[in-house]
């Protein structure tokens, strides 16, 4: 699966207490144990499948 990319999403709080959603979109080729090491505190985990011209979730 070369044509597919990892988003990764946690949640943090802000100095002035308010919720802060973070999305890492990795490139191509990085899995979950990589993406895993490098964002240790995600909680969310998703694959994008790139198909020409549009990108689509992975079911």
């Amino acid at each position: 699966m070369t044509n597919t990319r990892r988003l990764v999403e946690h949640k943090t709080l802000t100095v002035d207490n308010e919720e802060l959603v973070v999305m890492t979109l990795f490139e191509k080729g990085v899995n979950k144990e990589k993406a895993k090491k490098i964002v240790p505190y995600s909680k969310k985990h998703a694959v994008l499948i790139d198909r020409g011209s549009k990108v689509e979730f992975a079911k």
